[in-house]
């Protein structure tokens, strides 16, 4: 009798798991899955180790990342690189840092914890290699579900310093239907320098922040937008 009943128990999973209605809805949670693909890309020079009220620059940026990517886990996949958090930020330690490009968060849906621990250890050492960076967010993107729409938050306190071309290879994302939004935190040269300039040039939106507070309300306003 178990057995004759466990039978029937699985023929039914089984028609379950073939019918139409059971497929769609298996379709339906991939496509809202796949709604947007959101890469962050955090400047880990050494810079970032400023401290702004006891708190160092790239723990404020850490923390009001996890937030953001909380905030948009229902609609969004996303990726999390880390850039310049190698080397030094002298002379002897340039080539290091400017290679230093750390994937340390695959597209997937947002996992806080799986997302803390893919950041531990790391803090903010060398050099700004912003070309790299988007490069290799680039390069993330091939072969994701052609629905989700496909964005780069670049969030960084300066400008370019391995000699590569921010702007070129943002109008390159541009090209593939990659939109490139940038926060300068903190950045002294404002709005017209060359952070303004990759924005525009990847079709994006330039945010300037100059405290933790604001860049809680950019990346509010960032989750918002990703959320319609």
């Amino acid at each position: 009798m178990k057995k004759t009943f466990s039978l029937i128990l699985m023929l039914g999973l089984m028609l379950t798991a073939a019918s139409p209605a059971f497929a769609a809805e298996n379709a339906n949670e991939k496509t809202l899955s796949f709604k947007n693909n959101t890469a962050i890309l955090l400047d880990a020079s050494g810079s970032m180790a400023k401290r702004i009220d006891g708190v160092s620059k790239y723990n404020m940026a850490k923390e009001e990342i996890v937030r953001f990517a909380d905030q948009i886990k229902s609609k969004s996949q996303v990726r999390m690189t880390v850039f310049g958090s190698e080397g030094n930020n002298k002379n002897s330690g340039k080539v290091q840092s400017c290679e230093s490009i750390r994937g340390v968060y695959g597209f997937q849906r947002f996992d806080r914890q799986s997302f803390l621990n893919s950041l531990n250890g790391i803090g903010p050492t060398g050099w700004t290699p912003i070309a790299k960076a988007l490069e290799d967010a680039k390069a993330s993107f091939t072969g994701l579900h052609k629905l989700g729409s496909k964005s780069v938050f670049l969030l960084t306190d300066g400008e370019e310093t391995c000699g590569g071309d921010p702007v070129k290879t943002a109008k390159e994302l541009r090209k593939q239907h990659i939109k490139v939004n940038v926060i300068g935190f903190d950045f002294k040269e404002g709005f017209n320098g060359q952070l303004h300039e990759i924005a525009k040039a990847g079709g994006g939106k330039y945010y300037e922040a100059h405290s933790q507070k604001d860049m809680n309300r950019i990346f509010t306003m960032a989750a918002s937008s990703l959320a319609e």
